[in-house]
């Protein structure tokens, strides 16, 4: 029996008990929508915690410090800050390795921020303002941005600004120790006002200018870290929610194994070069983004584990009742001289056709559900978020084809064991089957 024969002879069999047929079918399509869709949606939320964290954040792609900045830094400020001179090898150094990628010199600073009657604890992250734009990505036309023409202008998180009752437009004084211990204090205009999206945060994060906190914390023309922003990241300004949304999920973050070999490559580069420097991915600095993942890879293990028990258990069934039925039938093509691995071919062929169109099926369902959850536009509030995202769908193709290839691989083997049991009985036991 050739190749195109058994074909379309086992989608005739196929057909015969039409009723099992589409029922197995409509399991194994719902099934594997399910597994797309959740691999899709959980695609989306990966690439817009991505870029939320490396725009939204202000992470970067990558980090760049002195080694021990993070367990010392804070007792000896002043041994782990970079000067001038580090700042421009490690300039150099970036552009020849990584053509086209921005360079950002930043200064953190936290301390007290004051009203005149009432202060509270502020984190500061220092940037310079058209460096802040570019780091901010899609986020740059959103509230909090910094303006060269304000050098004494902050922006200060929502909920900062309304535990002290600032407004766009009053004056505060912010009190922060030196890197040498002294304390220090500046008068900040509040030129405007922005939501971090994080409970934990909104009410302690402020933008300052980098040359303010450079000055409040005397260390002109240092900076605790440069953060690196590679080039191709998404750069459609959308002035509205929607478009920035769509700006987040356009383009994916480099993946773990891409942001580790750049990371390897700058410290090989900074090692020859005698800078004792650590470089750190955005992966490694977005502790919220390893969660999520972490979360969601286990969900859908477990959602893919319950979906393929199901699945592959209702085609066993079908193919089970298929080979018990069509016994006799088996006799006589083995009468006529089609051998066992012939019978067998024939019955793997049908479970994979099936699968084939329950496949094809899940694929239609999944577009549909797709393209109607992004259109409906619903929206909710993650855990720790203090305002409402979407849920967006995409397609994550590599994870639907593993998922496709797996479920075909398991039902074949499934209709596999039964026919291959069936064909081995004697012609005379098949046909005098009742």
């Amino acid at each position: 029996m050739n190749t195109s024969m058994q074909f379309a002879l086992a989608w005739r069999n196929l057909w015969r008990n039409r009723r099992r047929s589409l029922v197995t079918i409509a399991s194994l399509a719902f099934g594997f929508a399910a597994l797309a869709l959740f691999a899709g949606y959980t695609s989306a939320v990966y690439r817009g915690l991505g870029n939320a964290a490396i725009h939204g954040e202000l992470i970067g792609h990558l980090s760049i410090n002195r080694n021990g900045w993070q367990t010392q830094g804070r007792l000896h400020p002043d041994r782990y800050l970079l000067s001038a001179e580090d700042i421009a090898k490690v300039r150099a150094i970036v552009a020849r390795r990584l053509p086209g990628a921005l360079l950002v010199p930043r200064m953190g600073a936290s301390g007290l921020l004051s009203n005149g009657r009432s202060s509270t604890i502020f984190i500061a992250a220092g940037v310079a303002p058209q460096d802040l734009d570019a780091l901010r990505g899609p986020f740059r036309h959103a509230p909090g941005a910094l303006s060269d023409a304000a050098p004494g202008g902050v922006t200060a998180a929502q909920g900062l600004a309304d535990v002290l009752g600032l407004k766009v437009g009053d004056s505060a004084s912010v009190l922060a120790s030196t890197i040498h211990g002294q304390a220090n204090a500046a008068d900040v205009d509040i030129t405007g006002t922005f939501n971090t999206g994080n409970s934990a945060s909104n009410d302690k994060v402020m933008l300052m200018p980098l040359a303010m906190v450079q000055n409040l914390l005397d260390a002109p023309g240092r900076a605790d870290m440069l953060t690196v922003l590679l080039p191709g990241a998404p750069a459609r300004a959308g002035h509205s929610a929607a478009e920035r949304m769509q700006d987040l999920y356009a383009t994916a973050a480099p993946d773990e194994r891409a942001s580790a070999a750049l990371r390897d490559q700058l410290q090989g580069d900074f090692k020859q070069a005698g800078l004792d420097l650590e470089v750190r991915t955005w992966q490694q600095m977005s502790a919220f983004f390893r969660q999520v993942k972490g979360m969601y890879d286990m969900i859908f293990a477990l959602m893919f584990a319950v979906v393929l028990s199901i699945v592959v258990l209702s085609i066993a069934n079908a193919m089970g009742m298929a080979v018990v039925e069509r016994t006799r039938e088996i006799g006589t093509l083995r009468a006529i001289g089609v051998r066992r691995g012939g019978v067998t071919a024939l019955f793997v062929s049908e479970a994979l056709l099936l699968v084939l169109v329950g496949i094809a099926a899940g694929l239609a369902v999944t577009a549909a559900a797709r393209w109607g959850v992004n259109a409906a536009d619903i929206r909710y509030v993650p855990p720790g978020n203090t305002s409402s995202v979407p849920v967006h769908i995409g397609f994550d193709l590599a994870r639907t084809a593993r998922v496709a290839a797996l479920l075909a691989l398991l039902s074949v083997l499934a209709a596999f064991l039964p026919a291959r049991r069936a064909a081995r009985h004697s012609i005379t036991e098949s046909l005098g089957h009742v």
